[in-house]
């Protein structure tokens, strides 16, 4: 095994997928299915939305998507409704089921940031958020070749 050195980077990864395992925890916990995960708690922010919005967000094809909306339906996760706008387009809506299990889940993860923040303090915190908007902005705008 390689032992690497530490940076900035390979730690953000590392916080992110410690952070995204809790994530999954909390959801399961809640009575959310890993595979659901994500269109059940855009719609708790976004109802109404398109399968291509899910697929946009998630950054996952819309075949996937629809795959899983068509079993989430079945199982009484959400349901479809015609887009009055568009005959051929569809908006997506969570049951009352889903909205109650969603609304469990944002609860945990608002109390799991707020001990974040308790733990750095509100001030380290968003000197942090600061910092690495920068990092992205910087990654995304001059980081243009490999």
């Amino acid at each position: 095994m390689h032992n690497h050195p530490t940076t900035l980077m390979r730690t953000i990864g590392k916080t992110r997928r410690i952070w995204r395992q809790y994530v999954r925890a909390c959801a399961l916990s809640a009575g959310i299915p890993e595979s659901y995960r994500t269109v059940i708690m855009y719609l708790y922010h976004h109802p109404g939305a398109g399968q291509t919005d899910i697929a946009e967000y998630a950054e996952i094809t819309t075949s996937a998507v629809n795959q899983a909306v068509k079993s989430m339906q079945t199982e009484g996760y959400l349901r479809k409704e015609t887009d009055p706008s568009d005959r051929r387009g569809s908006r997506l809506y969570l049951t009352d089921r889903s909205i109650a299990i969603a609304e469990k889940l944002h609860r945990q993860l608002a109390q799991a940031d707020q001990s974040i923040t308790d733990l750095i303090g509100a001030e380290k915190e968003a000197e942090m958020i600061a910092l690495l908007e920068r990092v992205a902005d910087y990654i995304r705008k001059d980081m243009t070749s490999c």
